[in-house]
C-alpha cells in the first residue's frame, strides 16, 4: 500500500484526510460507522470558552443550490471538551485538532492556554463569524 502521511506544522498525519471542523461533531456519531483511526485527522466542532446554545431553530434551510446553515457554534465549552471530548478522542488513534472560536483576542488565549495543557495535537482558530478578533 502507498504511503499516505504527510506533515503539517510538523505534525504527522497518517493520511491527509482531515474531517472538517462543524459537520464531523467530536466524532462520536461517526465513530459508529467508521473507523475513525482510518482518518488522517479530526478538526473537532467549534469551542468556545463557555458553553454555547447556539441558534434558535430553523437553523438549517435547504435551497436549490445546496443547503444554508446558522448553528451558532453550539456546543459545550472548552472546559467539558477536555474533560469529556477529548479523553475518548484521544483514543481513536488519530491526530485530533481542536476548533476554538471567540469574541476577542483574550478568549482565544485562554482557550489555548487550556488547551496547551493536554494532550490535544494542534489549535485550529475559527473566526469565521468574528466581526474582529484583533
Amino acid at each position: 500500500m502507498a504511503d499516505l502521511s504527510v506533515k503539517i506544522a510538523g505534525m504527522e498525519f497518517n493520511n491527509p484526510l482531515i474531517a472538517a471542523s462543524g459537520t464531523f461533531g467530536f466524532g462520536r456519531e461517526y465513530g459508529e460507522f467508521y473507523p475513525l483511526e482510518k482518518l488522517g485527522g479530526i478538526s473537532c466542532k467549534g469551542i468556545t470558552l463557555k458553553r454555547r446554545d447556539g441558534n434558535p431553530v430553523p437553523r438549517v434551510a435547504e435551497t436549490p443550490s445546496g443547503m444554508l446553515n446558522a448553528v451558532g457554534l453550539q456546543n459545550p465549552g472548552v472546559d467539558v471538551f477536555i474533560k469529556e471530548d477529548l479523553p475518548w478522542l484521544k483514543q481513536q488513534n488519530t491526530v485530533v485538532i481542536a476548533n476554538i472560536a471567540g469574541n476577542t483576542p483574550e478568549e482565544y488565549c485562554e482557550m489555548a492556554e487550556k488547551l496547551s495543557d493536554t494532550d490535544i495535537d494542534m489549535i485550529e482558530m475559527n473566526i469565521s463569524d468574528r466581526k474582529s478578533v484583533v
